[in-house]
């Protein structure tokens, strides 16, 4: 322990940890030095568990570069950088630190916090500011109070990046990251190979996950509740891919699996294909939704899934094409979706209807009777059947088998037709028996003027047989 400093958790410019010295947070909580993981005998700066019996590192700072022998040192510049040096010369790691320093006379200190924070503060500043904090590194592992994600205004990304092996902290083959291309979804990936996503968060939790039961640990946003000192609970990218909620039983001295990324054979990366759906329960678990068939029987009769499914009979724009409900499912990948998050679930039908890229949608939100459009386009790809999700999504089907459909299993289902449904149930998702009545009369002045309604135009107007007539 490091006995000249004024306080056990803060060291400044002035001071330097050495090999064999640590800091520990104040109320003992956490603790920072230099140690070995496994069996290696090369040399990192981390910080962990200070209460907890088993040796658990919860952050290593100079992962890719350790040091080889006792000589490391570990210190903050005047500018608010965090050094680790080799010999007391060769620098071997940095924060990067590139806050500017308020204040004439920066008094620059580096605190351990209770919560496993890291940070860089300039003490001499009026409000002093946060120059750097470990918080937005998280490594293999996140504790509570962690961001995790993308700030769009910094560019700052906070990812989890597995171990190579439990001797070696480096970054290895695994990575955890929400992906913001479309609307954001948490994904695992082994290198450039996507494996897993968690499904995009619904308002009550994320889509395709079971649903938490409210307890004392976390709430189903993860912000854990930090009133509960006596509580140590972490999530963890394992180094052979894992994903793990880990919470510690004192009684016993272990870490037992809160919970597991890995929910089930479902949760694989596209195991069904498009347009598959995968069944937890089902053996084997993959199928073709109504209106689809398998791509390649071959393939699917050897239990190879992933060429999906193609639709029995091809979309039609001109005579008009049906919307399949699909309650209980994990939303298709949204890397590729549009989003919005005022539209009602009727408004989102309108504009899927009228985008002929568009295949399915859903509302974001499925709180309070829903709120908010997703729409996906062609590649989306398989469902995740799971009988306890609230959620529902309506995937586009041709009208020849949505018709296919109706005659099997006597589903009552809104048909809708481009050019003959009624205004407010295509903009407001309202239906009534008045509808039927639109309908018919666009069917009348068809018969009567002997044209198409979606088809009609008059002296470069764009107007429909129904918006001459008016």
């Amino acid at each position: 322990m490091l006995s000249h400093c004024a306080a056990l958790d803060t060291i400044d410019a002035n001071q330097a940890i050495k090999d064999g010295e640590t800091i520990v947070s104040r109320d003992g909580v956490y603790e920072l030095g230099f140690f070995s993981p496994g069996s290696s005998k090369n040399r990192y700066l981390g910080i962990w568990y200070k209460k907890i019996s088993v040796f658990t590192v919860v952050w290593v700072a100079n992962r890719e570069k350790p040091v080889t022998n006792t000589s490391g040192m570990f210190k903050v510049s005047r500018e608010g950088n965090l050094l680790i040096l080799s010999g007391g010369k060769t620098m071997i790691w940095s924060s990067n630190s590139t806050v500017s320093l308020r204040s004439n006379n920066p008094v620059v200190v580096v605190q351990l916090l209770d919560t496993g924070n890291l940070v860089v503060r300039d003490q001499n500043s009026t409000n002093p500011n946060l120059i750097w904090e470990r918080f937005d590194y998280p490594g293999n592992m996140l504790l509570p109070g962690m961001k995790f994600g993308n700030d769009f205004e910094t560019g700052l990304q906070r990812s989890l990046t597995s171990w190579k092996s439990p001797d070696d902290p480096s970054i290895g083959l695994y990575t955890y990251k929400v992906d913001t291309n479309g609307y954001p979804q948490h994904t695992r990936w082994r290198g450039q190979t996507l494996l897993s996503r968690l499904g995009p968060w619904n308002g009550l939790g994320f889509s395709g996950f079971p649903k938490d039961i409210p307890n004392s640990l976390y709430s189903v946003e993860f912000a854990f509740n930090q009133r509960i000192s006596s509580v140590f609970q972490r999530i963890v990218l394992t180094w052979d891919g894992r994903i793990l909620i880990l919470h510690w039983i004192e009684r016993t001295k272990e870490w037992i699996v809160y919970g597991d990324g890995a929910v089930d054979s479902c949760s694989q990366f596209a195991v069904c294909g498009p347009y598959g759906r995968c069944g937890i329960n089902m053996r084997p678990p993959c199928s073709c939704m109504d209106g689809f068939k398998p791509k390649n029987i071959k393939e699917w009769g050897a239990s190879h899934w992933s060429s999906g499914c193609e639709r029995k009979t091809p979309l039609n724009f001109v005579t008009g094409d049906g919307f399949q409900r699909i309650s209980g499912v994990k939303l298709p990948d949204t890397r590729t979706s549009w989003y919005n998050h005022s539209m009602t679930l009727g408004e989102c039908e309108s504009v899927c209807t009228r985008n002929f890229s568009c295949t399915a949608y859903a509302n974001i939100n499925i709180r309070f009777g829903g709120s908010g459009c997703l729409l996906c386009g062609r590649s989306s790809v398989q469902f995740e059947q799971r009988k306890k999700s609230t959620h529902l999504v309506a995937v586009i089907l041709s009208a020849v088998a949505y018709a296919f459909k109706k005659r099997k299993k006597g589903l009552h289902m809104i048909f809708r037709t481009c050019g003959y449904i009624s205004p407010e149930y295509a903009v407001h998702g309202r239906y009534s028996i008045k509808s039927h009545v639109f309908s018919f009369g666009v069917l009348v002045s068809e018969i009567i003027s002997g044209k198409k309604n979606r088809d009609f135009n008059h002296e470069g107007c764009s107007d429909n047989i129904l918006g001459h007539v008016s």
